[in-house]
C-alpha cells in the first residue's frame, strides 16, 4: 500500500516537489565546482603567461617559490582528479538530502521504516525535532550506496533517477573509478576487479597503477550528473 498521502480519496502516485529545492541545489554545487576546477586551470595558464612576460624565472629567489607557481601535465591532471572525487561529494551529500527533504515533505512515507530506543530521542524538545531525526537516520541508511538508494526512490516514491539500466551501470562505473583513487590510490584491487566484471569483459590485473584521462572524466561525470538533474527535474 502506498505511502502516500491522500486526496479526494485518491492515492499520489508520486510526490509533488514544486518548491522543493534539493535538485536545484544540487545543480548549483556541481556547476560551481566545475567552473571552480576550470577556473583554476585559467589560473595557473594565467600564471603561467605573466611569468614569461615579467621573466619572473631569472629572479635569484624564484627557486624557492617555482613549486608553488609551475604546473606541469602531472599536476595539472590530479587538480582534475581531485574535481572528480568533488563531484561526487557533491552527489553523495544530494543523496542524503534529497531523501532527508522527501522524508520531511511525506512524513507518511517513513512509516515503519525503522525502530529507535527511547533514549535516542529523550533529549529532543518536541515532535518537530523527533520527526527531523527519524528522517535524517533514515536518509543515511537508504542513501549509503547508489543502487540501494536508487532503488529505494523507485519502490518507496515511484521516482526513477536514470532513464536506462545502461546508464546506471556506467554511473556505478564512474563510482567505482572514484572509489579507487579515494581510497586506494589508483592502485587496482580485489574490490575494484570484482566491480569491473559486471562492466567490462577483460579481468582487471591487481596491483597495477591504474591511468586514465582524468580531465576527460571529470567532464563525462559532470555530464552524468547534470542528466540526473534533467531526469529528476521531470518531477518538479
Amino acid at each position: 500500500m502506498s505511502n502516500w498521502p491522500t486526496k479526494n480519496n485518491r492515492v499520489m502516485k508520486q510526490p509533488h516537489l514544486k518548491s522543493f529545492n534539493p535538485v536545484q541545489e544540487f545543480k548549483e554545487n556541481i556547476d560551481k565546482t566545475h567552473v571552480f576546477i576550470h577556473g583554476l586551470e585559467s589560473t595557473i595558464a594565467a600564471t603561467e603567461v605573466v611569468l614569461d612576460f615579467t621573466k619572473a624565472r631569472n629572479s635569484p629567489d624564484y627557486g624557492k617559490y617555482k613549486h608553488l607557481l609551475e604546473f606541469d601535465d602531472i599536476k595539472i591532471s590530479y587538480l582534475y582528479e581531485l574535481g572528480f572525487i568533488s563531484l561526487f561529494s557533491n552527489f553523495e551529500f544530494f543523496m542524503f538530502d534529497f531523501l532527508k527533504k522527501l522524508f520531511l515533505k511525506y512524513p507518511t512515507s517513513i512509516n515503519n521504516e525503522k525502530n529507535i530506543c527511547l533514549e535516542e530521542i529523550v533529549d529532543f524538545k518536541n515532535v518537530k525535532d523527533v520527526k527531523e531525526y527519524f528522517a535524517d537516520i533514515i536518509a543515511i541508511e537508504k542513501s549509503y550506496d547508489i543502487k540501494s538508494w536508487v532503488d529505494f526512490l523507485g519502490k518507496k516514491f515511484n521516482i526513477k533517477v536514470f532513464k536506462t539500466k545502461k546508464q546506471l551501470q556506467r554511473f556505478l562505473m564512474l563510482n567505482a573509478l572514484r572509489n579507487l583513487y579515494m581510497h586506494s590510490g589508483g592502485i587496482t584491487n580485489a574490490k575494484f576487479r570484482r566491480e569491473m566484471k559486471s562492466f567490462i569483459k577483460i579481468r582487471v590485473p591487481l596491483g597495477q597503477k591504474l591511468g586514465f584521462d582524468r580531465r576527460r572524466y571529470f567532464e563525462i561525470l559532470y555530464h552524468e550528473l547534470c542528466c540526473i538533474v534533467m531526469e529528476l527535474a521531470l518531477y518538479v
